[in-house]
């Protein structure tokens, strides 16, 4: 089968959004070996997904990345991903300790973030890639976007079928969680970067995390379409009112003399 044409994809979507930077494709790889069936792959030894992922976004040609589990220093990031079995400090909560009270709520905690690794390991390697560029065929897009761009985003994906975003916020693992629920369950994702997302992923203040199974690109495409007209991007304000001006603002009739 073909590859799709993820050019128009992404430029589609970067036109519809007014989106700065590259949409992001990401394919999760049974093998690590299976890296090397792609040169064109720059392979990282000592990163982080959400640091692919910023690499990805703004590197353009030398966005193309690829790391193999044990190349990834983040352990929530391994587990969410299905790149290692999640080791059992991470389900207790371990990981969570300086952000929740007491153990239970850390253990509590935990149990909302999505990993793929808690039924086992299930991948080997990743590759991330501005969406046009990806070498391959990505099982998930993501994008960074301000509100206004996700809310664009969330009226194209209801389009057809009219369907909600659930949305469960941890604060914790955010791309890595999301890109797991879009595996698990072709899941479209709405949620909040995570503290490692501006740490290593200069991710900014006003941006959230949408994603999406690729699967689903089609869809986007003819939603932002076919909600142009209702909610184009900027979303224009309402304008149709008098101007109305401090008095000494106001022109006199004398100053039309």
């Amino acid at each position: 089968m073909p590859q799709k044409d993820w050019r128009t994809v992404s430029d589609k979507i970067k036109e519809s959004i007014n989106l700065a930077a590259s949409p992001i494709g990401i394919a999760l790889i049974p093998s690590a070996k299976g890296l090397l069936d792609y040169p064109n792959v720059r392979l990282l030894t000592r990163t982080a997904p959400c640091h692919m992922a910023a690499i990805a976004r703004y590197y353009r040609q030398e966005g193309v990345v690829g790391a193999s589990s044990e190349g990834i220093k983040c352990i929530l990031g391994l587990s969410c991903l299905g790149l290692v079995k999640t080791p059992t400090r991470v389900k207790e909560g371990d990981l969570n300790h300086r952000f929740t009270s007491r153990s239970e709520a850390a253990r509590n905690l935990n149990r909302s973030i999505r990993m793929l690794g808690n039924s086992g390991k299930r991948y080997d390697a990743v590759i991330m890639s501005p969406l046009d560029l990806m070498p391959l065929s990505p099982q998930t897009i993501v994008l960074y976007v301000n509100p206004a761009q996700a809310l664009r985003l969330v009226l194209a994906l209801a389009y057809k079928e009219g369907e909600a975003i659930p949305t469960s916020v941890t604060g914790q693992g955010s791309l890595c969680a999301a890109v797991a629920k879009v595996v698990d369950e072709g899941s479209i994702v709405l949620d909040i970067p995570c503290v490692g997302d501006r740490a290593y992923g200069f991710v900014q203040e006003h941006e959230m995390i949408v994603a999406f199974p690729a699967e689903k690109s089609d869809e986007l495409i003819d939603g932002l379409r076919s909600t142009e007209d209702a909610a184009q991007h900027p979303f224009k304000p309402f304008l149709n009112w008098p101007v109305i001006l401090w008095s000494e603002f106001e022109p006199r009739s004398s100053d039309f003399d």
